[in-house]
């Protein structure tokens, strides 16, 4: 993230700096003046130098009006060396006078300006006043196309449906045993067989381990769960002076909706500090109370966990190793500029990738399945490979997000993604293992991301058939989301899964059922309160889910809605895609494919915009690309991916603005683009963007 960023004139003197580290900004400012100072005497304008500063990197570089840009950051510096070359672009383009020394009035509110049109502190605008003003229009327009609107009425039917108990009851009638009968069924991962033991047995261990059974079941697919009104009296007789009484209670309010996620968060913490990491009976069956991604968020407990487990529970460890290095994959995701980022992780699974597989066969065998589990097995190796599986489908797909690989390289590796998922994970869903929801998510996530990185590879009839396979996925989604409904802790990150795929889906002639039903389910899902409250203590996930949810209704409005008020809409989802993409940018988080996004979904609005508004807009859209990219000569491929939407916008502020600069970078990006499809051997590619755009310049 930008820890620091700022403009100085001759001498080192400020103009403008903008700092993110209140406390420490005085402290800091003078050194780092001092060696932006040196670095500045030996630098032309437009040579970029970093040094290493305390924990960050000091990056900075010279404009030709003389100014110094300096910026301290903590990670992504290469993308944050492209932000510095474009606010020195904008300052010498800028009508402020050259650097003498002197700072006046006139010189900080230009710089000032420059500086907050490319860096956002905090996204200003409201979402449940934002997600009103875009979401009330297209539901309204839903409702009243008589097609469309059975694809609401099937999402509210699910919703209407209410719990099943039968196959519980009866589940349950003839499971009887011990505590230890009851713990070694969870060890190998029959969550369900293990709660239908201890949730008669009047005892506070087997009490709560109970109802974090029970919990598990709801978020597992595949196994059958007790209700909530049953885990909800099995909470209420448990003791009151038990030490583990207040998780169990907020965790079966937190599932049920009662509670809210801080509730669980502070009831979790508080519960670690009364375990101990013993190995008998009581504590193996009271460390499953923190068998939950949030262990990973508290190192020392989680490797505390793994010890105590460790050849006795796979599932466990490997839940809490999984969770952890996914963890730190998304940490990277969107910074990484090096083949080096992924390479350890990437060399790892690539060794072990062919067990994982064998594994999961062995599990898709329905006879082999059946042997499996006369030995207790068949669910630990399937719920193993499947986090295994995930992680190794995670890092595939972060690297065909990052600049690393070249496209003949990346559909190399997008291929790879689409046949794991095909010929393996979907096997593994529709077979009889129970698989955790977290799994799900993630593979579900990052399959949605590889489905929309795909098509823009692929031409003609290949295309033609990957968008079916792409709305297959999504009803894939829909298959799980049904046969496990209504366990309430089976729920998907909906709207990643849209962000990536609905503007994919809304380039076809008419927008797929998969697609209106994917985002009104999200809707209906979305706790708008929580996603609010996160924008103080999570800012990254409101950001997140703000441009997750604007990215997937300005698709679904740009096909739904007409006229004013389709423009209205559509002009304020623009605006705030940009802005919250500014965001990201300034926090070191560069997502190539949302930056495309955002410029194809600005191709929608440049209509109807006013000169002003236009030109800025544009000016957004060629930094956020410029940024992208970094160096269009070493990343001639990133070019060619990004080229489309960005060569629209550039044409169009040519035709309207009459700014030739705009012709000149549309007809660079074209050349660039063009040789790198040819280059890459993307022929077809090449031919098509040729006839595309080749035209405007005969």
């Amino acid at each position: 993230m930008i820890r620091l960023i700022g403009v100085l004139t001759l001498g080192g003197v400020p103009v403008d700096i903008k700092s993110s580290m209140d406390a420490e900004r005085e402290l800091i400012l003078g050194p780092l003046i001092e060696a932006a100072k040196a670095l500045s005497n030996v630098m032309g304008s437009g040579e970029v130098r970093k040094l290493g500063f305390q924990d960050n990197t000091l990056i900075v570089t010279e404009s030709k009006k003389g100014y110094t840009i300096v910026a301290l950051v903590g990670k992504a510096e290469d993308y944050m060396d492209s932000l510095l070359r474009v606010i020195s672009d904008a300052i010498d383009e800028s009508d402020i006078a050259h650097a003498n020394g002197v700072v006046n009035d006139s010189h900080m509110i230009i710089i000032g300006e420059i500086i907050s049109t490319y860096v956002r502190d905090h996204i200003e605008a409201s979402f449940p006043e934002t997600l009103s003003f875009v979401w009330e229009p297209i539901v309204k327009a839903l409702k009243e196309d008589n097609n469309l609107s059975k694809a609401l009425d099937a999402v509210e039917t699910l919703l209407d449906r209410a719990e099943q108990m039968q196959k519980w009851t009866k589940f349950k009638s003839n499971k009887n045993g011990s505590m230890d009968d009851a713990l070694e069924c969870a060890l190998r991962g029959e969550f369900d067989r293990a709660c239908a033991i201890a949730i008669d047995i009047d005892n506070p261990v087997a009490g709560v381990f109970s109802i974090k059974m029970g919990a598990l079941t709801h978020s597992m697919t595949r196994s059958i769960s007790p209700s909530l009104a049953e885990l909800i009296d099995r909470a209420a007789e448990l003791d009151e002076d038990y030490p583990f009484t207040d998780l169990a209670r907020v965790l079966v309010g937190y599932i049920s909706g009662a509670k809210i996620p801080a509730d669980y968060s502070r009831a979790f913490r508080e519960a670690m500090t009364r375990f101990k990491f013993e190995s008998d009976t009581e504590h193996l069956m009271l460390g499953f109370l923190f068998l939950d991604a949030r262990v990973v968020d508290f190192p020392d407990f989680a490797k505390g966990l793994v010890k105590l487990y460790r050849e006795k529970s796979e599932i466990v460890c490997t839940f809490i190793e999984a969770m952890d290095e996914r963890g730190k994959l998304f940490e990277k995701l969107y910074s990484i500029t090096s083949y080096d980022g992924f390479r350890d992780e990437l060399g790892v699974y690539k060794s072990n990738i062919t067990s994982i597989l064998g594994s999961i066969n062995w599990v898709i065998d329905p006879d082999l399945l059946w042997e499996l589990n006369k030995e207790g097995k068949g669910i630990e190796i399937g719920i193993i490979a499947s986090l295994k599986l995930q992680n190794y489908i995670v890092i595939l797909t972060a690297l065909a997000e990052s600049p690393v690989l070249t496209i003949g390289e990346r559909r190399e590796i997008l291929e790879e993604v689409l046949m794991l998922y095909k010929d393996y994970f979907r096997e593994l869903m529709r077979s009889d293992i129970p698989l955790f929801a977290y799994t799900l998510d993630s593979v579900f996530q990052s399959m949605s991301v590889a489905q929309a990185e795909y098509y823009f590879l692929a031409t003609g009839e290949i295309r033609n058939q990957h968008m079916n396979q792409s709305i297959d996925f999504v009803s894939d989604i829909f298959e799980v989301i049904d046969a496990e409904w209504p366990k309430s802790r089976v729920r998907f990150s909906l709207f990643v899964v849209a962000n990536a795929l609905c503007p994919v889906l809304s380039r076809l002639e008419k927008m797929p059922d998969v697609g209106i039903r994917l985002v009104y389910l999200a809707i209906r899902l979305l706790d708008i309160n929580t996603v609010d409250a996160s924008q103080i203590t999570r800012p990254e996930t409101y950001a997140t889910y703000f441009g997750n949810t604007i990215s997937a209704l300005t698709s679904i409005a740009s096909r739904i809605l007409e006229g004013e008020e389709r423009n209205k809409v559509l002009k304020r989802c623009v605006e705030m895609s940009l802005d919250i993409q500014e965001w990201f940018v300034s926090k070191g988080v560069i997502c190539r494919d949302d930056i495309i996004t955002a410029s194809f979904h600005s191709t929608l609005v440049l209509d109807i915009l006013d000169d002003l508004e236009l030109e800025r807009i544009i000016n957004k859209i060629i930094a956020l690309n410029r940024i992208a990219v970094q160096d269009a000569n070493k990343y001639d491929y990133e070019v060619a991916m990004m080229a489309s939407p960005l060569i629209e916008v550039l044409i169009c502020g040519w035709n309207k603005l009459n700014k030739k600069k705009y012709l000149e970078l549309a007809r660079k990006t074209f050349d660039t683009a063009h040789a790198a499809w040819i280059k890459y051997g993307f022929h077809e590619k090449a031919e098509n963007f040729n006839k595309k755009y080749g035209e405007v310049w005969r």
